[in-house]
C-alpha cells in the first residue's frame, strides 16, 4: 500500500476456484490451442492496481491473454499488500483454496508485490505449491520468471533496483481498461513512519521524469481515458532528485494542460509536504477534481510524534483550512489508526475531537497491528485488542454520521458525473441505471429517461434526488 493505508481493492478467487473444481466453471473447449491465459488478483492500494496492469502488459508482449476466470488461467498471480496483516493472510488463504486447480491442469501460482518483496525465497520455502515470487522492482523480468517456473524451476526474483538507475516500465495505454486510469509517477518513500513498511518493501523515492509522465498521460487520453489519477506513496514529494528540481505543483499544472484530459486526481499526499501552492491549485485548475486524500493518522500530537509524521494536529488542520479556502466544496478523506502503542484514552479523545473539527467526507480507519521490521514493532503493543475494537467502533460510528451529514449538501444539486458503466443493479425497477462519480469522488447511480444512453468516459449532468448510505442516486434532467 501507500505510505498511508488506503482502500483495499480485491476480489474473491477462492469462490471462483471452488466453482471451477466442482465443474461449474471449466476452461473453454480447445483452450490448449489458444494463447496462454494469465489472471492477476490485486490486493492493496492503487499503486498495486497500476502494477497489476504492468504485469498484464509485459506478459501480453510474451503472448499471454488476460482472463478473470481461474479455471481458464495458465498463470495466476496475486499482487499483494503487506502494510496491514489481513491482506497478507487473505492471499495465503486464497492460494490454498486454489490448490485443487493444479489437479486439473499445470497452472502456475505466483505472488507479487509487497509480500513477495518482504519474504522472497522464504515464501517459496513456506508454500510448496507456489511456483514463483516477484517483487515490485522486478516486473519487467516476469516473462522470464514464468518461463523458468513452467520448466519446474521455482524462482524468487525480489531484488531492489538502484534508485540512481531505476527504470520505469513504459506504459502501454492499450492495456488499460475503462474510462479511468492510474499512473504511478513516483515509487518508494523516504519518510520511514514508525508503523509503516512501505520504505522496506517499496524502497526509496524515485520520481518519474516529467516528460515521460506527460507522454504517458497523452497516450492514455488518445486511448480513450477520460480521468487519470497520479499515484505515489508520497505523491506530493515528486520531483526530488530530478534535474531542475521541479515540484509536484509544476507537474500538476503541466498534466492539467494535456489536451483532452477531462479529469485529474492524485493520491496519496503527505500533510507535511502539502504546500500552499499545491492546495491552491484546487481552486484554479479546471480539470483537477475536488477531492483530496490527506491522511491524518491521529489527532494526538504525542501519537503523531511517535509515528514520525512530522506535523502536529494544528499544522494538519491548517492544511484543511487552506484547501477549503481555495475550494469550499472539496471532499476530504483521511486515514486513522487507533490503538497505536502508547495511545491513551486522552489521545483517542483528541483523535475524536480532531475528526469532529475536520468533518471529513470519508475515512479509512484501522486497528494498529505491528508490521515486521518497523520501529513500532519493537515497542510494546499495549492497547488491549478489545479496547482497540471499541475505539474503532466509536470512531467509525461518529464518522458515519459526519459522512451522512456531508452528503446532504448534494441533495437537489446538479452534479457533473463521469460515466463508468452500468450500475451493479443496472436493471432494477425496469430502468437502466448508470454508474459514475462526481468530481468530489462520490458514486452516483442514475437513470436516463428516454434518449441516448451515455457511454463510459462521458461527462453527464445529473440531478441528485436521493442520498443513500454509500452513494447518491439521481436522474439526467429531461
Amino acid at each position: 500500500m501507500m505510505d498511508d493505508t488506503s482502500t483495499e481493492l480485491s476480489m474473491n478467487p477462492g469462490r471462483a476456484a471452488e466453482s471451477a473444481v466442482s465443474g461449474q466453471c471449466r476452461p473453454d473447449d480447445g483452450l490448449a490451442e489458444k494463447s496462454p491465459r494469465v489472471m492477476v488478483v490485486t490486493y492493496g492500494c492503487q499503486m498495486n492496481v497500476f502494477d497489476s496492469r504492468r504485469m498484464i502488459q509485459v506478459l501480453g508482449h510474451a503472448g499471454y491473454v488476460e482472463t478473470d476466470d481461474p479455471a481458464a488461467a495458465d498463470v495466476i498471480i496475486f499482487n499483494t499488500c503487506s502494510v496491514r496483516d489481513r491482506p497478507e493472510k487473505k492471499v495465503l488463504g486464497s492460494l490454498s483454496r486454489l490448490l485443487p486447480l493444479k489437479e486439473i491442469k499445470p497452472v502456475l501460482f505466483g505472488v507479487a508485490g509487497c509480500v513477495a518483496q518482504q519474504h522472497g525465497q522464504a515464501l517459496l520455502d513456506r508454500v510448496p505449491y507456489l511456483d514463483f515470487v516477484i517483487g515490485p522492482d522486478n516486473i519487467a523480468d516476469l516473462p522470464d520468471v514464468v518461463t523458468r517456473a513452467a520448466s519446474g524451476r521455482r524462482t524468487s526474483s525480489a531484488t531492489w533496483m538502484d534508485p540512481r538507475s531505476y527504470d520505469f516500465i513504459p506504459l502501454d495505454a492499450d492495456v488499460e481498461a475503462g474510462p479511468v486510469a492510474f499512473l504511478t509517477i513516483i515509487k518508494g518513500c523516504d519518510n520511514f513512519c514508525s508503523y509503516c513498511m512501505v520504505p522496506y518493501v517499496r524502497g526509496r523515492e524515485v520520481s518519474k521524469p516529467a516528460g515521460l509522465v506527460l507522454d504517458e498521460v497523452g497516450s492514455l487520453v488518445k486511448a480513450g481515458i477520460s480521468e487519470v489519477t497520479l499515484l505515489g506513496q508520497n505523491v506530493n514529494s515528486w520531483g526530488r532528485g530530478l534535474e531542475g528540481n521541479p515540484t509536484f505543483p509544476d507537474l500538476l499544472e503541466a498534466v492539467s494542460a494535456v489536451p483532452g484530459l477531462k479529469r485529474l486526481r492524485f493520491v496519496t499526499s503527505h500533510p507535511a509536504d502539502a504546500s500552499d501552492r499545491l492546495l491552491d491549485l484546487f481552486g484554479r485548475l479546471p480539470n483537477l477534481a475536488e477531492y483530496l486524500h490527506l491522511p491524518m493518522q491521529s489527532g494526538s500530537d504525542d501519537v503523531l510524534a511517535r509515528m514520525g509524521r512530522r506535523y502536529t494536529f494544528a499544522e494538519y488542520f491548517n492544511r484543511i483550512e487552506r484547501v477549503r479556502a481555495a475550494c469550499p466544496d472539496v471532499a476530504l478523506s483521511t486515514d486513522i489508526i487507533v490503538g497505536f502503542p502508547g495511545e491513551t484514552a486522552a489521545d483517542f479523545e483528541s483523535t475524536m475531537d480532531a475528526v469532529r473539527r475536520c468533518q471529513f467526507d470519508l475515512m479509512f480507519s484501522f486497528k494498529y497491528s505491528p508490521r515486521p521490521g518497523t520501529a513500532a514493532a519493537s515497542w510494546k503493543d499495549d492497547v488491549p485488542e478489545a479496547e482497540k475494537a471499541a475505539r474503532l467502533a466509536a470512531l467509525q460510528a461518529m464518522q458515519d454520521g459526519i459522512t451522512k451529514s456531508r452528503m446532504q449538501r448534494f441533495l437537489g444539486r446538479v452534479e457533473e458525473v463521469l460515466v463508468e458503466g452500468p450500475s451493479r443493479d443496472s436493471r432494477k425497477d425496469g430502468a437502466l441505471q448508470i454508474m459514475g462519480r462526481t468530481r468530489t469522488n462520490y458514486i452516483v447511480n442514475f437513470t436516463v429517461p428516454g434518449g441516448r444512453v451515455p457511454s463510459p468516459g462521458e461527462l453527464v449532468d445529473v440531478r441528485i434526488e436521493r442520498i443513500l448510505a454509500h452513494c447518491l442516486k439521481g436522474v439526467v434532467p429531461g
